[in-house]
């Protein structure tokens, strides 16, 4: 299932959120007992580098032509999202690591898409 952009970067930043409001929480969810480690600095980057990403895209969707260079990010830090929790292997929980690596990759993929139709706009 593919989400429109508005929708999917409401997503971004109410999940982004969750990571910088409830590191522990959040970050278990996504990566396991490894998410305690740091004390949440990492969930909380990632919450905050969602945040951002999500609001920018928004803003940007205001006019097509700087709309594709955001989204193209997007779907590069979806792609190294997947890629570094397959690279984890056993420090993360298999299946954690699986669903987490697949919610990753779908969001590439849906983001590919909306590059694709932004740059049919522009």
């Amino acid at each position: 299932m593919l989400i429109p952009n508005n929708v999917f970067q409401v997503g971004r930043i109410v999940i982004g959120a969750g990571f910088v409001a409830a590191p522990d929480a959040i970050g278990k969810s996504w990566i396991g007992d490894a998410a305690n480690a740091d004390g949440g600095i990492m969930a909380r980057a990632f919450g905050g580098r969602d945040i951002a990403l999500g609001a920018a895209t928004l803003l940007a969707a205001r006019n097509p032509k700087t709309l594709a260079p955001i989204l193209a990010l997007g779907v590069m830090v979806d792609s190294i999202d997947c890629a570094a929790t397959l690279a984890a292997g056993d420090k993360v929980p298999e299946r954690t690591r699986y669903v987490s690596a697949a919610v990753a990759g779908w969001a590439a993929l849906n983001g590919l898409r909306l590059f694709a139709a932004a740059r049919r706009v522009s």
